[in-house]
């Protein structure tokens, strides 16, 4: 089988604009069509007032998210009702918790094969265990869950996170730079001063970026810019190509390996990180990846003044988006993006 004359659509929520990359890599590799859904709710005049209403003068808090969530997932099933019956080759959900059943009755109308990935753990979204069965195939990146679940839900299938392939512009890089972009959580920030102040001892350039939204005034530090608004993934993907290592922190609540480790690899940069699941993967070499464990950076600074050990190109190309996909919608060939030791 080959993609030349299939068609496609991707679902998936807005944040940081990661649908721009998607597009761009479905195009890249050559689909006959695609196309990439990810509604973004913007207020009105009477949800604003609406909002005010139900939030400062009757305390529900979570009118805003509940407005948001209900109309990602009205428009996504109202987009797909204006497609016939199995018209549409595949579609591919993240975080299918998300949708609600009309939006999930269209997707299992529409398409020929319903592919679903939950880039988070189970148990933390806990509405995704009514949404698993009615998934083809339905991939989690944590491979505790596989372990917990797979006897439960024999359509579960483990993968990982992933690159992006397309074509990126040639940058100068900055040996000395240290590059860090995620969310402020409070379980990680901890973990992300740590390194930052390790760092500090080596005299590297740190361009470390917290988007701490309203949690900006509880947190400072020197060497850590606080934003307010996110930037854009093709932004991020830009600035970790200039940078010369890349930091990586661990969310408390899964052990899956998140994007920056697979940009690292692509990139072929160096990367410090907190998740030791790390090592378990057949793409770890200690020249390329520290990692920090129980707090502690002994070896750090040997690990700075070793060189970079290029990867076999094959081993690099497993974890890229056109592999990860193919395996997703299981068209070989592919390698499967699991292998840990």
């Amino acid at each position: 089988m080959t993609i030349a004359d299939k068609n496609i659509i991707v679902i998936l929520p807005p944040e940081f604009e990661l649908y721009k990359a998607i597009d761009k890599n479905l195009q890249h590799m050559g689909f006959a069509q695609w196309l990439v859904l990810s509604p973004k709710f913007k207020h009105s005049l009477k949800t604003r007032v609406a909002n005010f209403v139900f939030k400062h003068l009757l305390g529900h808090k979570e009118y805003k998210r509940k407005i948001v969530a209900t109309y990602y997932s009205n428009t996504i099933a109202r987009h797909l009702k204006s497609y016939q019956t199995l018209s549409v080759d595949f579609i591919v959900v993240v975080r299918p918790d998300l949708l609600q059943d009309d939006a999930l009755n269209e997707v299992a109308r529409v398409a020929r094969k319903k592919v679903a990935y939950q880039w988070d753990g189970l148990a933390r979204f806990p509405r995704v265990f009514d949404v698993i069965a009615r998934f083809d195939r339905f991939f989690v990146f944590d491979p505790n869950d596989i372990t917990a679940y797979q006897s439960q839900y024999p359509n579960l299938l483990a993968c990982t996170n992933f690159y992006f392939d397309f074509p990126m512009p040639h940058v100068q890089v900055n040996a000395r730079e240290v590059m860090y972009a995620g969310a402020y959580q409070a379980g990680r920030v901890a973990s992300l001063v740590k390194m930052v102040d390790q760092l500090q001892k080596y005299n590297y350039e740190l361009n470390i970026q917290l988007i701490a939204g309203s949690n900006s005034h509880h947190f400072s530090h020197p060497q850590i810019k606080c934003i307010t608004r996110c930037v854009s993934f093709l932004t991020y993907l830009e600035s970790s190509l200039k940078a010369g290592m890349l930091l990586d922190i661990k969310a408390c609540e899964h052990n899956g390996l998140s994007f920056r480790i697979f940009e690292a690899m692509r990139y072929g940069k160096k990367l410090i990180t907190d998740n030791a699941t790390v090592k378990r993967y057949d793409f770890y070499r200690p020249e390329n990846i520290f990692v920090v464990e129980n707090g502690s950076f002994e070896g750090l600074s040997q690990f700075l003044n070793t060189p970079y050990v290029p990867l076999p190109p094959s081993l690099v190309r497993k974890y890229s988006f056109t592999n990860w996909l193919m395996y997703a919608l299981d068209i070989p060939p592919y390698q499967k993006t699991v292998n840990i030791i």
